[in-house]
């Protein structure tokens, strides 16, 4: 079950076409709600009950995403029929489940696009890593096309489902779309924001720096699954890990840019309740905990930079026990209209696929040294992370952070005369892979501290 409720867009959803409303905001959503339903391929629609169907604008990214109810039927607000979508298929757990796929009549190619002709659409069908409609009644088939080579109905690497600046030239699927604008850049069927190796490289996007293959470091670029070209500029969650006595805490950091121009009434998640119900905002000098509410903030006191910056942000502690899933998503939603009942342009975001593990250190006084124990995995069998020490005084402030370093660098020196003998200080190390999004790395893993007397 999602965590926002699902409203009905506002204007008619009598099937108008309509692909904006009067707002100035109108080229992020339509004013055309669209109906479906859905059955596995033993059939029985209620037994999908919870599931979720998005709809992926093929070219912004933008999503529309509807709950399935216990008649098996989905509704969902803000659609704009005649601009191509995909379809992902999502468990209530908001792990992607299967992908819109029909046979072309190009043998050995499967078509996944489709823009919309009706306000209803035709029934889907859950057929394993696909969903097939039983009818084109209300769609039209786009010319794009994935390859099926097999010709088991499936495109091809669908396997890694997890269910078992300008534009360069490369094209990694040859489909005449440059990878920086391809939804699908490797052409397995599964849009980019669900895929977590968009280049099928083999090197999880999490720590491949060119993850869409077009030879420019991602870092040097804002063309990543994280960025979008309307309505924001990014959108990107950072999982932090921190022990606490006994336990350990796992705290998300949520942030987006939105474009000028653009004036949602609302800014929040929609995610997992299993994931995030329980979530807390900590109390701070000023604030008591409370309940996250799911929504992003930009007022200066959230993680957010400066109040009016169009950076919405949140650092919100999960639940007791509770940890992203591999390659589960969550949707930013910006709500516009009638704040009674809203219509929401969202934007997905997938989490990587990683395993998470523990990091420590020792300290050698003579040497000034802090050096990694040889146990120490943070990441699992991942060695492509940086790690840094930071320290701070009896007061609990910072007083210095070492340059990242590399995996292999088993040690750090910390420089002279930078420690006042007699006086006790906290070390804590930390190690982060890539950062997509300059100060939001994908995961961070801190050590126990530890208390050093000089």
């Amino acid at each position: 079950m999602a965590v926002s409720v699902f409203v009905s867009a506002c204007g008619s959803s009598s099937g108008s076409d309509s692909d904006s409303s009067s707002s100035g905001d109108g080229s992020l959503y339509g004013s055309t709600t669209v109906s479906g339903s859905i059955s596995g391929q033993s059939g029985g629609q209620s037994r999908m009950s919870g599931w979720v169907v998005v709809l992926t604008e093929r070219d912004t990214g933008i999503s529309r995403v509807g709950e399935v109810n216990a008649s098996g039927i989905f509704s969902i607000p803000g659609v704009r029929p005649s601009v191509a979508h995909g379809l992902t298929l999502l468990s209530p757990d908001y792990l992607v489940r299967g992908v819109f796929a029909v046979p072309s009549e190009t043998t050995a190619k499967l078509q996944t696009f489709f823009t919309m002709t009706k306000s209803y659409l035709p029934r889907f069908i859950h057929r394993g890593y696909v969903v097939t409609p039983q009818s084109l009644d209300g769609i039209s088939l786009t010319s794009d096309s994935v390859a099926d080579s097999d010709g088991d109905g499936s495109p091809d690497g669908l396997s890694s489902l997890g269910l078992a600046g300008g534009l360069s030239s490369v094209d990694l699927d040859q489909d005449g779309v440059v990878n920086d604008i391809d939804p699908d850049i490797d052409g397995d069927g599964l849009l980019n924001w669900f895929d977590p190796d968009d280049d099928a490289d083999g090197l999880s996007d999490v720590v491949d720096t060119d993850a869409n293959g077009n030879l420019v470091i991602d870092t040097a670029e804002s063309v990543s699954d994280q960025n979008f070209r309307t309505g924001v500029e990014y959108f990107t969650v950072s999982v932090e890990v921190r022990p606490s006595g006994s336990t350990t805490n796992t705290y998300l950091s949520l942030a987006t840019k939105v474009r000028k121009g653009v004036t949602p009434k609302s800014v929040q998640v929609r995610g997992p309740q299993a994931l995030l119900n329980g979530s807390v905002i900590e109390a701070t000098d000023t604030a008591p905990q409370s309940a996250w509410d799911k929504l992003l903030l930009d007022d200066g006191n959230s993680e957010d930079g400066f109040a009016d910056d169009l950076i919405y942000a949140r650092k919100v502690l999960l639940g007791s026990g509770k940890s992203p899933r591999p390659n589960q998503s969550l949707f930013l939603q910006l709500g516009f209209g009638d704040t009674s009942s809203p219509v929401f342009a969202e934007f997905p975001f997938t989490f990587p696929a990683v395993d998470l593990g523990s990091l420590a250190f020792t300290w050698n006084g003579a040497t000034r040294t802090v050096a990694k124990t040889s146990t120490s995995a943070p990441f699992g069998s991942l060695t492509s992370y940086s790690w840094s020490i930071s320290i701070s005084n009896s007061d609990g402030v910072k007083v210095y952070e070492s340059p990242l370093v590399s995996a292999d660098t088993s040690s750090i020196v910390i420089p002279d005369r930078l420690l006042d003998s007699g006086s006790t200080y906290t070390f804590e190390a930390s190690a982060q892979l890539l950062d997509r999004i300059p100060g939001y790395p994908a995961f961070v893993v801190y050590s126990p501290t530890q208390s050093i007397t000089r």
